[in-house]
C-alpha cells in the first residue's frame, strides 16, 4: 500500500499510514468500517504488527461479529489470513469484563462476581438504596442517570450518597451492574501504573469505532489505553451520528478530538458515499445541519456512487390505518427482491403495520420487547422458582407483579403522578422489602421476609401469591394446574386477543431469527435500532411534532432528535419515504401529535416529493 493519493482507494492508503491520533469523519455509507478493517490489514501486512498488540473496539456485539467477517472473507480487499488476525474485536464492556476478570481483587471484587442481568432491576436496587439512606425513591433518579452517564464525581449529594449504598448491596452479594465494568476498570488503571501498563501491550494500536457515541467513562478508558501510544490511536465517526444521550454518549467528545489529542492529532474526511442518492444525503444533512451547525458547505466535497436523481417522497394521511396500508401496498409492489426497512419511534406504531402486512401475506420480522410482555413476567417467575434463594430474581418478580396491579400495593406510576395517599402506600410498603437489604448478614432470604409480612394488608396478597404459585411449582408435575393458577393469580393474558397477538409477536421473533441472514426482506425496527443498517427502501413512520421532535423537547433533546432522523434517514439505498399523519390513537403515540414534524420542513424543497 503506497503512502499517496490517487482515487478512492488511494485516500485509504494514506490515512492508514499517518502515525498520529486519527480521527475519521465519514458520513453514513461512507465506509468507516471498511476504513478500519483497511487500516488492520496494512498494520498486519505492512507493518507486520503482532496480533496481539492490536486492539479493535465496537460499539456493540453485532458489530464486532460484522467486523470480523469483513476480515475474514477471502477474495475481499480486507481479507487477513485468520492467524494473523487482531486477538481482540470486542465492545469496550467485553474488553473491560475480562480485565477485571484477571485484577478482580485489585479492583475491589471477590473472585465469580456476576453482572447483573438486567437496567430494570439495578434500577429497582437503586431505588430501594433510595430508602435505605431515608430519600423517597423517586429520588434514586438523579442516581440512575448519574451511573447512566458514566462520569462520578463523588461529593456529599443525596445522588452520591445512594450510590454508595447501592454499590456497597452490590459488593455484599458479589454482583457489578452493565455501567460497573468500565467505570470499575478505569479506577483500576488510574490507581495501578503497573497493570495499566501490561493492559497497554495489547492496545498498542488502539482502533474505535463509532466514535460519536461514546460517554465520559468511554473517552476516559481510550485515553488511558492509548497513553504513551496516542500516535497510533485510529477512531472514526460522525457527531451526526450521536444518538446515545440517554446514556451519556455526547458528539462534544467527537468535536474535542483534535484538542484531547493535541498537538498531534490529524481529523480528516471519507468523502465518497456509496449507499444514498445524492437528494437523500444531501436533503438530510440540511436537516441535521440546521439543528447542529456544522458546515454546510462540506456538501460539495461529496461524491457518490449512486447517479439516481429520485427524491425523498412525503407522504400526509389522516389516521394511521391508512398509512399501515399504504406500507403494505408499496411493498407488495416492489416485490421481494428488495430489502424493506420500516422505522417506527416506539414498538406501538408497529401494530396497524403488521396487521396489514399480514393481510397480504407479506413475511415480515419486527423488532420485539420482551420486557413488556405476560411471557416476560413467566419467564420472572420460573427464573425464581428454579432458585428459590436468588434475592434478586424474587426482588424482579415481586416488582413485576406489584406494577402489573396483581397486588394491593401502588405501582410505580404512583411514585410521580398518583395521589399523596398511595404515593405514601407504595412508599410504606417497599420500605418494608428495601430494609431487607441492611439485613442480608443475617442469613435470611427474601423470600422468608416476605412471609414475615403476610399479616401486612398491604401484603396479604402477594404473599399469598408467591406461597401458591411456589407449592404448585413444587408438584412438578402438573404443569396444567401450574399454568392455570399463574394466569390467575399474576392476572397476566387476560383476553383471548391479547394472548394471541403475544403469540404471533414470538413466534414472529423466533421465525425471523432462524431465517438465513437475507431471507427476510422486510423489518420493523424503532429508529435508535437503525444504525449500523441499510436497506433499498426505507419507510419512517410517525412524522408529527411531539413525537419527533418529542413533546416539550428541550434544544439539546431536538438536536439529537434531529440526529435520529437523520442516521433513520440515510438507510436508504433506492427510495426513501417520510409519512406522517393528522391523527392517531392516543395508545399508539401516549401524547397529542401536533401537526407534521418541523424537521420536514427543515429539508430543502428541491430534495422532496410530496405524493398526492
Amino acid at each position: 500500500m503506497a503512502c499517496k493519493m490517487k482515487d478512492d482507494k488511494s485516500i485509504l492508503d494514506e490515512l492508514v499510514c499517518i502515525n498520529k491520533p486519527l480521527l475519521i469523519l465519514a458520513g453514513p455509507g461512507m465506509g468507516k468500517t471498511y476504513a478500519l478493517a483497511y487500516k488492520m490489514k496494512y498494520l498486519v501486512n505492512e507493518k507486520e504488527v503482532a496480533k496481539d498488540e492490536i486492539t479493535v473496539i465496537t460499539f456493540t456485539n453485532e458489530a464486532a461479529i460484522n467486523m470480523r467477517k469483513k476480515i475474514s472473507m477471502e477474495g475481499g480487499e480486507t481479507y487477513i489470513e485468520p492467524e494473523r488476525q487482531p486477538s481482540v474485536i470486542w465492545t469496550m464492556h467485553k474488553l473491560c469484563h475480562r480485565v477485571l476478570r484477571i485484577y478482580y481483587s485489585k479492583a475491589g471484587l471477590n473472585k465469580g462476581f456476576e453482572v447483573l442481568p438486567s437496567q430494570n432491576l439495578k434500577e429497582i436496587l437503586i431505588k430501594d438504596c433510595a430508602q435505605i439512606v431515608g430519600a423517597k425513591r423517586k429520588d434514586a433518579a438523579e442516581t440512575i442517570t448519574c451511573r447512566q452517564m458514566s462520569k462520578c464525581d463523588e461529593t456529599f449529594h443525596l445522588k452520591c450518597v445512594i450510590c454508595s449504598q447501592y454499590q456497597e448491596l452490590m459488593r455484599g452479594f458479589n454482583y457489578i451492574d452493565h455501567d460497573d465494568q468500565i467505570l470499575l476498570t478505569c479506577e483500576l488503571l488510574r490507581k495501578n501504573e503497573g497493570i495499566l501498563k501490561k493492559i497497554q501491550q495489547g492496545t498498542k494500536y488502539l482502533l474505535v469505532d463509532e466514535y460519536q457515541d461514546i460517554n465520559y467513562a468511554q473517552w476516559e478508558l481510550i485515553k488511558l489505553l492509548s497513553k504513551g501510544n496516542a500516535n497510533n490511536l485510529f477512531v472514526v465517526g460522525d457527531d451526526y451520528q450521536s444518538i446515545y444521550g440517554f446514556r451519556g454518549g455526547d458528539p462534544k467528545f467527537i468535536r474535542n478530538f483534535r484538542n484531547d489529542y493535541a498537538p498531534n492529532a490529524v481529523v480528516r474526511h471519507l468523502p465518497k458515499n456509496w449507499r444514498c442518492p445524492p437528494n437523500i444525503l444531501k436533503g438530510a444533512f440540511h436537516m441535521v445541519q440546521k439543528y447542529n451547525g456544522g458546515d454546510i458547505t462540506v456538501l460539495d466535497k461529496f461524491s457518490f456512487k449512486s447517479k439516481s436523481d429520485i427524491k425523498i417522497k412525503v407522504k400526509n394521511f389522516e389516521h394511521h390505518n391508512p398509512e399501515a396500508g399504504f406500507i403494505a401496498w408499496k411493498i407488495r409492489e416492489i416485490g421481494p427482491s428488495y430489502d424493506v426497512l420500516i422505522l417506527v419511534p416506539r414498538l406501538s406504531y408497529a401494530g396497524p403495520i403488521k396487521r396489514e402486512l399480514r393481510k397480504k401475506f407479506i413475511d415480515f420480522s419486527c423488532e420485539y420487547s420482551i420486557e413488556k410482555t405476560d411471557l416476560y413476567l413467566m419467564n420472572v417467575l420460573l427464573n425464581w422458582l428454579k432458585e428459590p434463594t436468588n434475592n434478586f430474581n424474587l426482588r424482579m418478580l415481586i416488582e413485576e407483579i406489584i406494577n402489573r396491579g396483581a397486588s394491593d400495593i401502588p405501582a410505580w406510576q404512583t411514585e410521580f403522578k398518583g395521589k399523596k395517599e398511595s404515593q405514601q402506600k407504595r412508599e410504606e410498603a417497599l420500605k418494608q422489602i428495601s430494609d431487607f437489604w441492611t439485613e442480608i448478614g443475617k442469613g435470611k432470604t427474601l423470600y422468608t421476609k416476605i412471609k414475615t409480612l403476610r399479616e401486612n394488608e398491604q401484603f396479604t396478597k402477594l404473599v399469598e401469591i408467591l406461597i401458591t404459585l411456589r407449592k404448585t411449582h413444587e408438584l412438578k408435575t402438573d404443569i396444567i394446574r401450574f399454568v392455570s393458577e399463574t394466569i390467575d393469580k399474576l392476572k397476566i393474558w387476560r383476553n383471548i386477543r391479547n394472548f394471541s397477538e403475544e403469540l404471533d409477536s414470538a413466534i414472529e421473533e423466533i421465525k425471523s431469527l432462524a431465517m438465513p441472514a437475507g431471507e427476510c426482506s422486510v423489518r420493523i425496527l424503532t429508529m435508535k435500532k437503525a444504525k449500523g443498517l441499510q436497506a433499498d427502501y426505507v419507510f419512517i413512520v410517525g412524522l408529527e411534532n411531539n413525537i419527533l421532535p418529542s413533546e416539550n423537547a428541550s434544544n439539546v433533546e431536538k438536536e439529537e432528535d434531529s440526529r435520529l432522523l437523520y442516521v433513520s434517514m440515510t438507510r436508504a439505498k433506492k427510495e426513501l419515504y417520510l409519512l406522517h399523519s393528522k391523527t392517531r390513537d392516543r395508545d399508539i403515540t401516549k401524547v397529542k401529535i401536533a401537526g407534521k414534524s418541523e424537521f420536514i420542513d427543515a429539508i430543502p424543497p428541491q430534495y422532496i416529493e410530496e405524493i398526492n
